[in-house]
């Protein structure tokens, strides 16, 4: 039997776990990359929606509610509705059927004013997000470049090797 170095043994064994973790990490990229989808909306959202959509089309066309106020509910639903896999056939049949119930009996002014006030409160809520997320991002910037300009003030060393006619340098 031949001897067998034990640093080529554990060399190979070191080899042969990396490319088992190379392997795991491309199944672990594939497999999130199918799982990001939507999730399916239900039935009840289909209605939530399109009682937002045309509630702020008849407070409008009443007089309850401002033209400004009315496309930012509509955007808010909109957005809400983006975070869902739907099918646009059957929206527009909710949204019809919706629409038919609210012409036979309209939003009242107390309807629209509660409304509105639902469409400002998000709207400072988005805004809040907004500017948290922004500043985080800003702090986020500092910690780099704090971490940049510590890494740029260590000493650094530099090693010179020449070989022949030729000089070759490494800084640390």
């Amino acid at each position: 039997m031949l001897p067998v170095d034990k640093n080529l043994l554990k060399l190979a064994d070191k080899d042969c776990t990396l490319k088992r973790v190379i392997l795991v990490a491309t199944a672990i990229t594939m497999l999130v990359g199918c799982a990001t989808s939507k999730p399916v909306i239900p039935y009840q959202n289909y209605q939530q929606f399109a009682l937002y959509d045309v509630a702020a089309n008849k407070c409008v066309e009443q007089g309850f509610m401002d033209i400004q106020t009315a496309a930012a509910a509509k955007n808010i639903a909109a957005s809400d509705m983006n975070q869902w896999t739907y099918d646009p056939v059957v929206y527009q049949a909710v949204y019809a059927g919706v629409q038919t119930k609210l012409t036979a009996r309209p939003p009242t002014k107390s309807d629209c004013e509660s409304y509105a006030i639902a469409i400002a409160q998000r709207q400072q809520q988005a805004q809040q997000a907004y500017q948290q997320q922004q500043l985080a991002l800003q702090q986020q910037q500092l910690l780099n470049q704090s971490m940049q300009n510590l890494q740029n003030s260590l000493p650094k060393t530099t090693y010179c090797n020449q070989v022949g006619w030729q000089t070759v340098c490494n800084t640390y």
